[in-house]
């Protein structure tokens, strides 16, 4: 046992879909806990009961003053009346700092008065334990009944002298804490409440510092302990998978033989050479991560992406500090430069400083007059035209630099989309995060629009006069 301190049971939540019981606790314990851990991150939180039985314990929200520590289930403990009407502390007061000793399940108790100097302290009349933080501060009154004042926060040991949290600001930091209020909780776009932090899990220090380095946010306390799993993943690979010339590795493709086959030898050889994967950086942790398409731009050749490779929509621009890394399979890789873009369709020009060699970079302003035409008339005109038009959506897979493709149909109409673009037009092809930006070509492998996610089994595309009429 490396420090043991109390707590005071929370009310349980009953709109939480999980039976789980919510302890307050003085933030000493996160302090102990960070400073006691290394490199096995092999600390448990043990939870030690009234009636001497135990239970786990997940250190989960903390700031400067309380930590909540959670079990699972119900257990039988009397929680916390927050409800309860505490009267103002006076320094006249006789108080009484209570606690439960670990080692031997038995309370203990200090009595001492409010400090005259700061009503948030208090200064004991006896010997100090550590085991009385986190725990109850109770008026010691005949006519009180054992009225709670506050939750004990730390220990002075130069002075003896405790510091304490009023009930009211306790009541007030939970709320902040949004421990009672979960309907403001989502899972997919959680941030931290202001001041506060997350814990560490114990036994996952390897994931988190995995996370961290590939640019993805921390989870919401208790969804790695509960085995969650991050959905929507750069690295997640979607439909068939294409290997580049002399890779070596093992391809587990999600479908086999329905896309790739659909294509011409020569077309499927030209879109290898002509789709690349994107990542961007900030400061070494990787902010975004894509699909790029090469195409002849000014007599030189550029790579078409999304602007979400750089977009950073706190600021409402782009980052201008990220670092780009361009991938071309087997071995080409080059950094990268924004040189145009447009948030409003969410459009990206990248250049990079050294050419790629055997490429074949599409161009775009080139059209065939059939196949444009009858393509124009689907995405625009005639919106109750049905298409049964065949298409697919390509990625570059962002670890290996394997191929991606969906094959799938046009949808004429674009109702249901998401994203805020009223351009956009869908198709039936399912791809992930790591095909936006990616282009949606025709069995000939012509260049129909560039695709974007928005978590759905259709993608949203952006057609390629859209595109054009940009870049002129």
């Amino acid at each position: 046992m490396l420090f043991a301190c109390s707590g005071i049971p929370l009310p349980y939540d009953g709109a939480s879909k999980l039976n789980l019981t919510r302890i307050v606790t003085s933030a000493c314990l996160v302090r102990e806990f960070n400073l006691k851990r290394n490199r096995d991150d092999n600390l448990r939180v043990e939870v030690c009961l009234p009636n001497g039985n135990s239970t786990l314990g997940f250190l989960g929200l903390y700031d400067d003053d309380i930590a909540i520590v959670t079990s699972l289930g119900f257990l039988r403990v009397d929680p916390l009346d927050l409800d309860y009407e505490s009267a103002p502390v006076s320094s006249d007061d006789h108080v009484i700092a209570a606690g439960r000793a670990f080692s031997s399940y038995g309370l203990r108790a200090l009595d001492g008065f409010p400090c005259t100097e700061c009503r948030n302290t208090w200064v004991s009349t006896s010997d100090t334990t550590k085991a009385v933080l986190g725990g109850p501060l109770i008026e010691n009154r005949v006519d009180s009944k054992g009225r709670l004042l506050g939750i004990n926060l730390d220990l002075n040991h130069d002075d003896k002298r405790y510091t304490f949290l009023p009930l009211g600001s306790l009541k007030e930091r939970l709320e902040h804490f949004q421990i009672f209020n979960p309907e403001v909780i989502s899972f997919q776009n959680y941030s931290l409440p202001k001041g506060v932090s997350r814990i560490m899990p114990s036994g996952f220090m390897r994931v988190i510092n995995q996370l961290k380095a590939l640019g993805y946010p921390l989870p919401p306390p208790l969804v790695l302990e509960l085995n969650g799993k991050l959905l929507n993943e750069f690295e997640d690979s979607f439909g068939e998978l294409c290997a580049w010339k002399g890779y070596i590795g093992r391809i587990r493709s999600v479908s086999t033989g329905v896309v790739w086959s659909r294509l011409s030898r020569n077309v499927l050889h030209k879109i290898s050479r002509r789709v690349v994967s994107l990542a961007s950086f900030n400061e070494g942790i990787r902010f975004f991560a894509c699909t790029g398409f090469l195409i002849k731009l000014l007599r030189g050749t550029v790579i078409l992406t999304s602007a979400s490779l750089v977009r950073n929509d706190d600021e409402g621009d782009i980052d201008k500090n990220l670092k780009i890394e361009v991938f071309l399979p087997p071995n080409q890789r080059r950094s990268g430069t924004v040189e145009m873009y447009n948030l409003n369709y969410n459009i990206a020009i990248i250049s990079v400083e050294k050419r790629f060699s055997r490429t074949f970079p599409e161009d775009i302003f080139e059209t065939n007059q059939s196949s444009e035409k009858a393509y124009q008339g689907q995405l625009i005109s005639n919106e109750n035209l049905k298409s049964s038009q065949k298409v697919i959506a390509v990625g570059r897979d962002a670890c290996q630099g394997l191929l991606m493709g969906t094959i799938g149909e046009v949808q004429p109409v674009n109702k249901d989309i998401k994203l805020n673009c009223e351009e956009l037009r869908l198709s039936t092809c399912e791809i992930r995060k790591a095909g936006v930006g990616g282009p949606l070509i025709d069995l000939g492998g012509r260049f129909i629009g560039m695709n974007f996610y928005d978590g759905r089994r259709v993608t949203p595309f952006l057609p390629k006069s859209k595109i054009v009429e940009f870049l002129n």
